[in-house]
Order: C-alpha cells, then structure tokens, then sequence
C-alpha cells in the first residue's frame, strides 16, 4: 500500500508547467511586434508630414471655396424666389 501512495504522490508532483495566461501572451507578442516594426527615418517623416499639410491646405481651399459658392448660390435662388 504504501507503493501506492508514492506512485499517486510522483503523479501530483509532476504537474503540467502552468500555461502562461493570454494577458501576458498578448503583450509578448506585442513586443515582438514593436521590435519587428520599420520605423520611418527623420527625412522620409518630414516628407510625408510635408505631404499631408499640403493636401489638407488645398483641400480646405477647395471645401471653403465649394461652401462659398453654394451659399451664393442658395441665397441668389431664395432672392430670386422671394423667399429670403
């Protein structure tokens, strides 16, 4: 009997190693992925932050010209109506 206890008491000790939960998995992975990652050079951020401004400006131009002219445009129509 007493073999029995020590074969059942070798089982208990020779648990599975614990698994390590997601939350720590996820941010392993996550630095995995931050050292994997090409970050742009100074130069090349400064073009495309140069690229950007840009196409904001002109776009802004090209809505508030669009903004203007339509609202001529609505208020020339409601004159015309009689309405404004």
């Amino acid at each position: 009997m007493a073999n029995n206890d020590m074969v059942k008491n070798n089982k208990t000790e020779k648990a599975a190693p614990k698994k390590p939960s997601k939350v720590k998995k996820f941010f392993r992975e996550v630095k995995q992925e931050y050292k994997a990652t090409t970050w742009p050079t100074q130069h090349v951020l400064w073009q495309t932050t140069g690229v950007v401004t840009i196409i904001l400006i002109v776009m802004g131009v090209y809505f508030a010209a669009l903004d203007l002219g339509f609202s001529n445009l609505t208020k020339y129509l409601l004159g015309v109506l009689g309405i404004g």
